[in-house]
């Protein structure tokens, strides 16, 4: 044991373990300093040309990724970090893949993400209010949809439709609070109005911005 301890001791080059380490601490001084392109180069040299294969370099690299919006490279590199061993590493990788899916509106592959990083590290609190946050956009969603089903399926009356017209002159004359003014008070006299709630929102919204 103790002469094979030996012989690989003698088979570590200590100049290429300080290679490694300067060019750790240039990728590190760039990260640091915002210089994404520049970290990503020394990265890169790490692992394909000085063949470091840990994973906290991987990470890093895919971090640098992630920053200069090379979105292909960064989802590559934390997709191949997502099967690590190391469940600290799984939940970062899965967190960041939700966050670049819900940037894509991917929505319920940015959920599906964000669940895997937490059942990989549930102390992962940025994963967990990632996770909370877009349930309840979804749920929030889902509702709403299936809110316009319902409206959609009401016929509006003579007098709704009337109303609509009446609110479509105002809001090209850009007098959105006045057409949804006219239309939630229409709203208290004919149910039917509610046909057109997708509308009403819509000049409620944009009369709020204005």
């Amino acid at each position: 044991m103790n002469v094979l301890f030996i012989f690989l001791t003698l088979l570590i080059d200590p100049g290429k373990i300080g290679e490694v380490n300067k060019a750790k601490a240039k990728a590190g001084d760039a990260f640091a300093r915002g210089e994404y392109k520049e970290a990503t180069a020394q990265y890169r040299t790490l692992i394909d040309s000085m063949g470091v294969r840990e994973e906290e370099v991987a990470m890093n690299l895919a971090h640098s990724y992630y920053h200069m919006n090379d979105t292909a490279n960064a989802r590559n590199t934390y997709m191949g970090l997502a099967g690590s061993a190391n469940g600290d590493y799984r939940s970062v990788s899965f967190q960041q893949l939700g966050m670049m899916a819900h940037r894509e509106r991917k929505l319920d592959e940015a959920l599906a993400n964000f669940k895997s990083a937490l059942k990989a590290n549930p102390y992962n609190e940025d994963a967990r209010q990632n996770y909370e946050m877009l349930k309840r956009k979804l749920e929030e969603k889902r509702k709403e949809e299936e809110e316009q089903k319902r409206n959609q399926n009401i016929k509006p009356s003579e007098f709704a439709r009337k109303l609509k017209a009446q609110a479509d002159a105002l809001v090209r004359q850009q007098k959105y609070f006045e057409a949804y003014t006219l239309m939630s008070e229409g709203l208290k006299i004919d149910k039917t109005v509610q046909h057109y709630s997708e509308f009403i929102k819509r000049t409620k919204d944009v009369s709020e911005i204005k």
